[in-house]
């Protein structure tokens, strides 16, 4: 087999690839990040590189819709659609970083009694004496005997165990868990005992450093999840594992290190040690957990959607390949079905809403949406493929939140005007703004209850400034949302296929709300509450929500954002033994409603595509 050299710049990287190797897969094997949000698919037209020398196949269909003849002519491609022909230099084209920052919300500040797992214990052993030659062991675990009826401990904490105990006149600090002797030392020379809690998301994942001594929150750290180079979505990524020899390896090989990376990050905003982190809660849907696991994920794709195990489990940091202390626990919260996972596990306990007296629904919205109803008897989840719409994918000039995003829009003096994020130049939209988009258009009349732009004959009453914002025909209809010019090039703007693309996550996630509802005999008016869990509750506007048909027809001060409670719940089970048991209570007495096997399903969906 023929092989050819790639040159990635900027940083000069240089591997030997067979001959016909996708860019995209050359860069991976350069172990450069370069994002395929729609898994390699051509669909999404973001993975652009620019070639600048060497022999490429011509350009592919899906270059061809989304390229220009003169953006081809420079040498723009798809690193999916590429391959390489001959010795190739290929300029990584850089993205603008995605704000990553996730808001615990006000879950994390309720009170609930400080218990965690692992404990730090200061003990005084007797001394050793001729008539009592016990181990060193026996009479930790004697000292200890109250708390720890059966304490143990691996070889390799017993090799530490004679110095500590001998170091100051037989006083040392233990670290335990569950019975298990995890770590030992003189008494002085206790480290603090740390712990961490950590969402893995599809899109982005949070870790929360915490003081298990006191439950203080020390720092965070968030990043955007390197898998997306497999894909934006689950099923992308999925389908990654299946289809190559060592996808799941790589797969998990990438969630570890985004961990990792968060570990060093949070620990150094504190001066703090990484061997000092004594356990880790993990929460994640459940082809994150499989993935983050090591688990094989190809049965959450394919009917009837069976996970390899849904129960809570614990490993040691060393069997999760976490660069904690070796002999630390990781605890994962448990999922409840294939597409409802852990997070929504955090979210549920997180907010308490099992706890409350009347009806309360709470909704996760991203690619994969997933809700929650509590009846105020049971407890009712479902998940629906609402598609990338609301991360921004799969929308012309679409983007993630990131400096340059437009986040709102809105009508004032007659015209449409727009915020950005970081108040930089617009550069795409992302799901708040588009979600905002929609609701001033339909406000405008610009677009009726089937999602279809107005024709030619703009209606009178609509303003001149709006009128003039509208360009080209029948589906390449088009709003101008600003003049700013995204990369130099065109004016941000919103197109029939946008609000299409929009029409489809609205149309699944608001189904699958009225599903729920049908099913637990509940009306809208009934819902006390609706929580928005995650980045796009806290900058989605409920007015807007409401407006487009995303919601029921509730009151406005009924919708709530509620943060990250997904970390928050990762955050109480790391804390608190009884807020754990509560989130295994939650996995154990909830019932999944398979969305796809109710028959109304598709009727209601082509229903909720339409607007109020």
């Amino acid at each position: 087999m023929s092989t050819v050299r790639v040159t990635f710049e900027p940083g000069g990287q240089r591997k030997q690839v067979p001959r016909g190797t996708l860019i995209s897969e050359a860069a991976a094997i350069a172990n450069i990040d370069l994002a395929t949000p729609c898994g390699g698919k051509g669909q999404c037209g973001q993975c652009q590189v620019l070639v600048k020398s060497g022999e490429a196949n011509d350009p592919t269909d899906a270059e061809l819709e989304h390229l220009s003849s003169d953006q081809l002519r420079r040498g723009r491609r798809l690193a999916c659609q590429t391959r390489l022909m001959g010795d190739t230099v290929v300029e990584i084209i850089p993205q603008v970083a995605p704000i990553v920052e996730k808001s615990l919300g006000p879950q994390m500040a309720r009170w609930v009694p400080l218990e965690p797992a692992v404990r730090q214990e200061l003990v005084q052993l007797s001394e050793p004496v001729l008539d009592d030659q016990r181990s060193d062991l026996r009479r930790l675990a004697d000292a200890v005997a109250d708390k720890y009826p059966q304490l143990t401990a691996t070889p390799s904490v017993l090799r530490n165990l004679p110095t500590a105990v001998r170091a100051e006149d037989q006083r040392v600090a233990a670290v335990i868990h569950d019975n298990q002797l995890i770590a030992i030392y003189p008494h002085r020379e206790a480290p603090r005992c740390l712990g961490a809690a950590v969402d893995i998301g599809t899109s982005t994942m949070a870790l929360y450093l915490i003081d298990l001594q006191d439950g203080e929150q020390l720092s965070s750290a968030a990043r955007a999840n390197s898998q997306a180079q497999y894909g934006l979505d689950v099923v992308s990524r999925i389908d990654y594992a299946n289809t190559h020899a060592a996808g799941l390896a790589q797969l998990r090989r990438k969630v570890l290190g985004d961990i990792n990376e968060l570990i060093a990050e949070a620990v150094d905003k504190v001066s703090a040690d990484q061997q000092e982190i004594y356990e880790v809660t993990i929460v994640g849907n459940t082809c994150m957990h499989h993935l983050f696991l090591g688990l094989e994920p190809r049965y959450l794709a394919e009917a009837p959607y069976v996970p390899v195990a849904t129960e809570p489990l614990n490993l040691t940091a060393g069997e999760a390949g976490l660069d904690i202390n070796p002999e630390a626990n990781v605890f994962c919260l448990p999922c409840i079905a294939g597409f409802v996972g852990a997070d929504t596990v955090g979210v549920i306990a997180a907010t308490e809403m099992t706890h409350r007296q009347q009806p309360v629904l709470a909704i996760d919205l991203g690619t994969n949406g997933e809700i929650a109803l509590w009846t105020g008897e049971s407890l009712l989840v479902a998940s629906c493929a609402a598609g990338p719409a609301f991360e921004g994918s799969e929308i012309q000039q679409g983007m993630r939140a990131a400096p340059g995003a437009i986040d709102h829009v809105f009508i004032r003096d007659g015209d449409i005007e727009i915020t950005t994020i970081a108040n930089q130049p617009a550069t795409g939209i992302c799901g708040s703004g588009l979600l905002d988009a929609v609701a001033v258009l339909l406000e405008l009349g610009v677009i009726d209850n089937s999602g279809r732009f107005i024709d030619d004959e703009v209606p009178s009453e609509l303003s001149a400034a709006v009128a003039d914002r509208l360009e080209g025909e029948k589906n390449l209809r088009r709003i101008i949302l600003t003049d700013e010019c995204r990369n130099g090039q065109v004016p941000v703007a919103l197109t029939q296929r946008d609000v299409r693309e929009f029409q489809l996550a609205k149309g699944a996630v608001r189904a699958g709300i009225d599903i729920l509802l049908d099913y637990a005999g509940l009306s809208a008016d009934d819902l006390s509450e609706v929580l928005i869990a995650g980045a796009f509750g806290n900058y989605m506007r409920a007015g807007s929500a409401l407006r487009v048909g995303l919601l029921p027809n509730i009151p406005e001060d009924r919708v709530k954002g509620v943060g990250n409670a997904a970390g928050a719940g990762a955050g109480l089970a790391l804390i608190s033994q009884t807020e754990r048991s509560y989130a295994c209570q939650v996995a154990e007495a909830a019932q999944h409603i398979e969305l796809f096997r109710r028959p109304e399903f598709q009727n209601m969906f082509a229903e909720q595509m339409l607007f109020p």
